[in-house]
């Protein structure tokens, strides 16, 4: 019987909170215990206790994602932790192996996570996909900007502009690029933990067409987001940013990917611009996961040798074919025994179909085995874009 790691108590939403603040050092304020316990009351919890107390944590958040316009569910984990007593004793990973089995069980396919540490959540399948851009310019080194049109308008608000812009969200492409479909209560809990101001363009008649979420720190205009669709909004909203440049120091943009605009800039050594890894992803059910993957081209039937340790339903050998934009997708065995035209871990194969890296660059550098004819093959048929997230949690 598998045990039961679930944690559904007021009691134990408690002593989840006060392990939280510790382990993270942290600190109890109205604030904190407010948006904290929001997050909390959405999520899947689980905890380890040792005489009858809580000693490791973590939540599993349902939520889902939109991947080039296939809606998958995925189930973010946050607050992995353990008190510094029990560290190194598997609990954590002993909760983590909980929640993804259980995520198989409820047919979630995908599960993200922010990673304290890269190596230990390869340990479970989870491999890194996201990748952040952080772009800072001088005050002084702002580029003048002068819109060409004046028709529409530019409004600020606080974080109730949150919900404002979420349709405008939605359907921005880098937002399908496996970006969180924002809910309701999503939403709310951000409102709850930012102190964000919001600032929305829109056009003559009165249609959303940009936007900008920033936070005004003491000496920094930091923006969290930035979306524009016309020139024109984006001319506006740049022009909106540039005027606060008696006000602070520094500008700053934590950009969703690892895409930036050097060549746009008359002096490009003027932004400083660095490329951070981000969120990490995981495949939790192949098969789930394949049969409404957006293939980009149809495919003959293919043989892939998947490795998954963690979740042994994944593992096998899978014949995978795409016909007039219809998947058929089979595990053939589930041994590793038997012909494939390619071998692969569930990490490699989840960053090829992300788009974070193709299956060929991968063979070049010795992380996966194959026919190359074979893998180039089924590259063809992949999402070539990479992936994009702003969200965290």
């Amino acid at each position: 019987m598998t045990e039961n790691l679930r944690l559904t108590t007021d009691t134990d939403r408690e002593a989840f909170y006060q392990l939280y603040q510790y382990a993270f050092n942290n600190h109890d304020t109205p604030t904190r215990r407010t948006f904290f316990m929001d997050r909390y009351q959405h999520g899947w919890i689980y905890g380890l206790h040792d005489h009858d107390q809580l000693v490791s944590g973590l939540y599993s958040l349902p939520m889902k994602v939109n991947f080039h316009g296939v809606t998958y569910p995925m189930n973010g984990i946050g607050d992995v932790m353990s008190a510094p007593e029990y560290s190194g004793r598997g609990g954590a990973g002993k909760l983590l192996t909980a929640a993804l089995n259980e995520m198989a069980d409820n047919h979630i396919p995908l599960s993200y996570l922010a990673p304290f540490s890269y190596a230990y959540y390869r340990k479970f399948g989870y491999e890194q996909v996201f990748n952040h851009t952080q772009q800072e310019i001088a005050a002084k080194d702002l580029p003048v900007i002068k819109p060409h049109d004046f028709s529409g308008s530019i409004t600020r608000y606080g974080n109730e502009g949150l919900a404002l812009v979420n349709d405008f969200y939605a359907t921005q492409p880098i937002n399908q690029r496996g970006g969180v479909i924002r809910e309701d209560w999503w939403l709310h809990y951000l409102t709850l933990k930012h102190d964000w101001s919001v600032a929305i363009y829109r056009n003559a008649n009165q249609q959303i067409e940009g936007y900008l979420i920033y936070d005004r720190q003491a000496t920094t205009f930091a923006i969290q987001e930035w979306s524009f669709s016309t020139p024109a909004a984006f001319e506006r909203l740049a022009n909106f940013i540039t005027k606060h440049g008696t006000t602070f120091e520094t500008f700053s943009y934590e950009a969703p990917s690892d895409e930036h605009g050097l060549d746009l800039l008359a002096n490009p050594y003027s932004l400083h611009v660095q490329t951070t890894p981000y969120m990490m992803a995981r495949i939790v059910l192949l098969h789930d996961f394949l049969k409404r993957y957006p293939f980009i081209n149809d495919l003959v039937p293919i043989r892939l040798a998947v490795t998954d340790t963690t979740l042994t339903l994944n593992q096998g050998i899978w014949e995978l074919s795409v016909t007039n934009g219809q998947v058929t997708c089979n595990r053939v065995t589930d041994t590793l025994d038997g012909h494939s035209d390619l071998q692969v871990s569930i990490q490699q194969l989840t960053k090829a179909l992300f788009g974070t890296r193709s299956l060929t660059s991968a063979w070049q550098h010795h992380q996966i085995t194959g026919d190359l004819a074979e893998i180039q093959r089924l590259d063809a048929s992949l999402v070539q874009t990479k992936p994009a997230l702003i969200d965290y949690f």
